[in-house]
C-alpha cells in the first residue's frame, strides 16, 4: 500500500498541533473502522474495504504528522506517555487491519500489517499472534513459532493480562509445536524414503528432496523435453463413480463393450465388472473378493444412494488392514523364530513378501512397458492432513462417517473386526482427513468428466503452482501419470496445480487457503495480484494495485464507495476504484487480458445461459450477451482469451504450456457447438479438431492411450 499523496492531507496537518490532538484524530478513524468491521456480514469472505480504508487513513494520519510534531520547535519537551499511547494506538490499528486482510484472504498484506504493528509496539500480543497465523498460511512454521512465542512474551509483559487471549495463544503454540514435530518426522520419513526407494525413483528422471518451507519436492534430474513422463504412481486405492459401475472395469477402469458387460459382471454382488484382461488377473480377482460382500450390502440397503465415497474408504481400509496384518504377522514370526538359522529364513524369502507389496501386485502392472512407483501404508499415513484445521461440525461429520464404515464392517466381518485388525476410529478419522486432502478425481482428458476417484501418495509429493510445468492423467492401468507441459531444466522443481488456474488470482488464493490451508505465493499469483482492469481517466495510463491509496468514503445516499483509489504515477491524478465493471467493457474497451477477468466472465455467461433454461433467470448485466452471442462464438472468445492471457506475462511461457487442460476442454466445447450449427463449417471443425489433437498428443501419449477410441468417437463429424 502506498501513502496518500501529501497534498490531500494539508488541511489535516494544519489542524493537528500536538500529540493529544493527533491521538484524538487517529482514535476517530479507528472507531469508525471498528464500526465498519462489526457490521460487516460475517459470511462475506470478501475484503471489508471500508474498514480497511478507515484503518489505513488512521495510519496515514500518523505517518504524515508524527515526525512533524516530534521535531516542531515548540515541542522541545516531548511527553513520553503521549508518544507511547500514540504508538500503542497505531499498533492496534495495524492489528485490526491485519485481521481485515486475513478475513479477506489477503495474507501477504495481513503479514505486512502485523509486522509493522509489532515494530511500533513490541508488546502488542495480537499483532504477534496474527503474524504467526500469516506465517503458518505461508508455510513458514519456524517463523510462526517465533511469532507465537513473542505473542506469549508480550502477554506476560502487559500489566493487565487478557486471560482469554493468553489461553488462545498458548493453545496455538501447542498446535505449532505439534506441526513442527510432524514436519521433523516427515523430513526423516522423506530422507528414509530417498534411501529405501532409491531404485523406484531411479526409474524416472526425477529426484526427491526435502526443502525447508516447502517440504517434499520433486526435481528434474536431467533436462526434460515437453511430453516426458516424469512419474507413474499406482493407486493405494481407487474406485469408479457410481454411474460408471455398470459400464467400466472395476479394476483398471477401462470402458467395457455393452455386449460384453453381462458376462463380465460379478455373479454374486452383480455390482462389479472385470474386463477380459482383468478377469484373468489373479490379483484383480482377489481384490474384488475382499469387497464383494460390502458391495452386495450397499446395493441391497442403499440402492439409490451415492456410494462412491463409502466404496473408496472401504478399499483404502482393506489395503490398510492387509498391510497392518502382514507387519503384525512378521513381528510375531520374528519373535517366535529368533533362534532359527539364517539359512532356513532365506529359503522362504518368497513367503515373507507382503500381500500389499509391489512384487505381489497385478501381473498387468508388473509386466507393463512403463515402470511405476508403489506406495505402502506408511507413505499414505505420512501425507499432509487437515485434522488440526477442521471445524467442530466437520469433525462430527468425520466421526459419523467413520462410525458408519465401522458399523458396516462389523456387521459383515464380526463385531470385533477392527479391534482385531488394530485399527481405531481415531485412525480411520485421520485416514479420512488424508484422503480428503490428497484424493484425486480421475478425469476424461477431453471433456474433464469424472469417472473415478483415487489416492496416489507419491503423486501428492508434487507441489502446487498456478504456472504448472507438469500435467497428470490416469492411464489404462488406472495409474496416475505425470508428463511435462513444457521443457524443464535439470534441477527445476516439477509442479502441478491443485485448482483451476484460469480463475482470477483472488479466487484461486481463496480456494487454496480454504481447501489446502496455504496462501499461494507462486510467480503467477504475485504478478496477477498487482494487476487491475482500470486505466487513468486523465492520461489512460494503466493503474496497478501498487498505487492503491485511500480517501474518506462517500457514505451519502447509500453510496457503495469504499474509499479505495488509485494514484496515477504518470499524471499524479486520483482515480476511484470501480466496485464493479460492466461486462460490455471487456468487449468494447482495451483491457488487460492477463487478469483472466474476461475468461471468467465468458465462462459465467455460459453457466448462466444453461441455468436459465431451467430457471428463466438471466443476469441483467449479461442479458445482451446472452441474446447476441451463439454458444460457439462464446467458446471461441474463451479460447482466444486463454491464448492471449499469457502474452507479456513475465514467465515467458505460452498458454498451451500452462493451460493445456483448459484449452482442450474449451476447444472441445467449441467443437461440440459448431457441430450443432445449421450450416456446419467442416473446415473450421477440422481446424478445431486438429488443435485438440495437437494439445492432447504429447501430454497423454495419445497413440497408446486407452481414451483414444472415445476421443476419436467424440471428435467424429
Amino acid at each position: 500500500m502506498t501513502s496518500i499523496p501529501v497534498e490531500q492531507n494539508i488541511s489535516l496537518d494544519n489542524e493537528i498541533l500536538n500529540f493529544k490532538q493527533l491521538i484524538k484524530k487517529i482514535e476517530e478513524y479507528k472507531q469508525i473502522g471498528n464500526q465498519e468491521f462489526t457490521k460487516y456480514d460475517k459470511t462475506n469472505d470478501n475484503l471489508n474495504k471500508k474498514a480497511v480504508t478507515y484503518y489505513s487513513l488512521g495510519i496515514e494520519c500518523f505517518n504524515n504528522n508524527f515526525q512533524r510534531l516530534k521535531t516542531k520547535e515548540t515541542m522541545n519537551v516531548i511527553n513520553d506517555k503521549d508518544e507511547k499511547e500514540l504508538k500503542k494506538l497505531v499498533s492496534i490499528i495495524y492489528s485490526n487491519l491485519s485481521l481485515c486482510f486475513i478475513n479477506g484472504y489477503e495474507i501477504d498484506k495481513a503479514l505486512e500489517s502485523a509486522i509493522k504493528g509489532t515494530e511500533i509496539d513490541i508488546d502488542n500480543a495480537k499483532c504477534h499472534y496474527r503474524k504467526s497465523l500469516c506465517n503458518q498460511y505461508m508455510c513458514n512454521f519456524k517463523e510462526s513459532f517465533k511469532s507465537i512465542s513473542d505473542a506469549l512474551k508480550a502477554c506476560n509483559n502487559n500489566t493487565i493480562i487478557d486471560k482469554s487471549l493468553k489461553q488462545l495463544i498458548e493453545n496455538e503454540k501447542k498446535e505449532i509445536e505439534k506441526k513442527l514435530k510432524k514436519l521433523e518426522n516427515e523430513e526423516i520419513e522423506c530422507q528414509n524414503r530417498i534411501k529405501e526407494d532409491y531404485e523406484q525413483f531411479q526409474q524416472f528422471p526425477i529426484e526427491l528432496v526435502w526443502r525447508d518451507g516447502f517440504g517434499r519436492c520433486v526435481l528434474a534430474s536431467e533436462d526434460l523435453p515437453k511430453g516426458t513422463m516424469v512419474l507413474r504412481v499406482s493407486p493405494f486405492a481407487s474406485v469408479l463413480e457410481d454411474h460408471k459401475i455398470e459400464k467400466n472395469c472395476g479394476f483398471c477402469f477401462k470402458k467395457i463393450n455393452k455386449k460384453d458387460r453381462l458376462n463380465q459382471n460379478c455373479k454374486n454382488c452383480k455390482n462389479h465388472l472385470l474386463c477380459s484382461q482383468c478377469s484373468n488377473d489373479e490379483y484383480a480377482i482377489n481384490y474384488h473378493k475382499e469387497e464383494c460382500d460390502i458391495l452386495n450390502f450397499l446395493k441391497e440397503y442403499y440402492p439409490s444412494s451415492q456410494t462412491r465415497d463409502f466404496r473408496f474408504m472401504f478399499r483404502v481400509l482393506l489395503n490398510v488392514i492387509r498391510d497392518k496384518n502382514f507387519k503384525r504377522n512378521q513381528t510375531t514370526k520374528t519373535t517366535t523364530t529368533s533362534s532359527s538359522s539364517s539359512s532356513s529364513s532365506s529359503s522362504s524369502s518368497s513367503s515373507s513378501s507382503s500381500p500389499f507389496s509391489k512384487e505381489n501386485q497385478s501381473k498387468q502392472w508388473l509386466n507393463h512397458e512403463n515402470p511405476f512407483i508403489f506406495d505402502s501404508y506408511k507413505y499414505l499415513i505420512n501425507l499432509s492432513r487437515t485434522l488440526d484445521k477442521v471445524q467442530p461440525e466437520q469433525m462430527e461429520a468425520f466421526k459419523r462417517s467413520a462410525q458408519s464404515v465401522i458399523t458396516i464392517f462389523n456387521k459383515l466381518r464380526g463385531a470385533k473386526f477392527f479391534e482385531q485388525c488394530g485399527v481405531t476410529i481415531e485412525e480411520i478419522i485421520e485416514i479420512y482427513s488424508i484422503v480428503l486432502s490428497n484424493g484425486h478425481e480421475m478425469l476424461h482428458p477431453l471433456n474433464c468428466h469424472t469417472y473415478g476417484l483415487g489416492i496416489f501418495p507419491t503423486g501428492s509429493y508434487l507441489n502446487h503452482s498456478c504456472l504448472p510445468n507438469a500435467f497428470w492423467y490416469n492411464d489404462d492401468q488406472g495409474m496416475m501419470v505425470f508428463r511435462t507441459l513444457r521443457p524443464i531444466k535439470k534441477g527445476e522443481e516439477i509442479l502441478t496445480s491443485y485448482t483451476d488456474i484460469t480463475t482470477e488470482c483472488s479466487e484461486r488464493r481463496k480456494h487454496l487457503l480454504k481447501q489446502y490451508f496455504f496462501f499461494c505465493q507462486c510467480q503467477q499469483c504475485k504478478f496477477q495480484s498487482n494487476l487491475t482492469d482500470q486505466y487513468c481517466l486523465s492520461c489512460k495510463n494503466q493503474l496497478t494495485n501498487s498505487t492503491l491509496c485511500f480517501n474518506l468514503p462517500n457514505n451519502k445516499n447509500g453510496s457503495i464507495d469504499s474509499g479505495f483509489n488509485y494514484h496515477c504515477s504518470k499524471c499524479n491524478s486520483i482515480n476511484k476504484q470501480l466496485e464493479s465493471i460492466n461486462p460490455s467493457f471487456y468487449f468494447t474497451n482495451q483491457h488487460d487480458q492477463r487478469t483472466f477477468k474476461k475468461i471468467n466472465l465468458l465462462i459465467n455467461i455460459m453457466q448462466q445461459r444453461h441455468q436459465s433454461f431451467a430457471t428463466d433467470s438471466i443476469n441483467k448485466n449479461n442479458e445482451y450477451l446472452m441474446k447476441g452471442m451463439p454458444d460457439h462464438i462464446v467458446y471461441k472468445e474463451i479460447t482466444n482469451a486463454l491464448e492471449q492471457s499469457m502474452i507479456l506475462n513475465p514467465s515467458k511461457v505460452s498458454a498451451d504450456q500452462v493451460f493445456t487442460n483448459s484449452l482442450i476442454q474449451y476447444y472441445f466445447r467449441l467443437f461440440q457447438t459448431l457441430k450443432l450449427e445449421k450450416q456446419i463449417d467442416t473446415k473450421q471443425l477440422q481446424s478445431v479438431k486438429s488443435k485438440i489433437l495437437q494439445l492432447l498428443t504429447p501430454i497423454i501419449h495419445l497413440p497408446s492411450s486407452h481414451h483414444k477410441p472415445s476421443i476419436e468417437k467424440k471428435l467424429n463429424y
